[in-house]
């Protein structure tokens, strides 16, 4: 396997490069900056470098940009404690088992910055990633049915998180399910 270097900045134009590079597919289910195009990309690209609600991972293989990933933080104080991981990775490296070096690598620092929850969210159809997060340790907190319309199709997201105190977190989960569902 290839030595990665991950670091919180890039340069744009690697950015750009990487972003445009991505295929239809992984744009689909990475949705994150919708439709990327030429003539979005430089919007998409200075917006995202200069966002300070984020600790970015950005993934190298030499001076080639492979993956993506971030921790959006909440400004809200009652939700300081939690964030929101994304991650893309380029179709060429899905599969080599970057994802799941470079996730750990987000989770630990998440934990070292103080947070006690990291949520995300995932299309159903996205069955690669689902194992990914549940082997990371992520568990399932809810499904959103008919969450997403694109192409006049509705898309179910799954809600993911993992906790930095694992214990009895899916218990609690349970219990709320049953006297709510009652």
């Amino acid at each position: 396997m290839s030595k990665i270097r991950i670091s919180d900045s890039t340069k744009a134009e690697y950015f750009k490069e990487f972003l445009l590079k991505l295929g239809k597919d992984t744009v689909r289910k990475f949705n994150h900056f919708g439709k990327i195009s030429k003539k979005n990309v430089e919007g998409i690209v200075q917006n995202e470098l200069n966002r300070k609600d984020k600790l970015k991972f950005f993934v190298h293989i030499e001076n080639e940009l492979i993956a993506y990933g971030f921790l959006t933080l909440f400004e809200k104080p009652t939700k300081k404690h939690s964030c929101i991981l994304g991650i893309v990775i380029g179709d060429k490296f899905q599969g080599s088992g970057f994802g799941k070096q470079i996730c750990d690598r987000m989770i630990q620092t998440g934990w070292k910055a103080g947070l006690e929850k990291i949520w995300l969210t995932v299309n159903e159809e996205n069955e690669n990633a689902i194992k990914l997060y549940k082997s990371l340790g992520f568990s399932v907190e809810g499904i959103f049915l008919r969450d997403e319309y694109e192409n006049k199709e509705y898309k179910n997201v799954v809600s993911m998180a993992i906790f930095k105190k694992k214990e009895r977190q899916i218990n609690k989960r349970f219990k709320i399910w049953k006297r709510i569902e009652e």
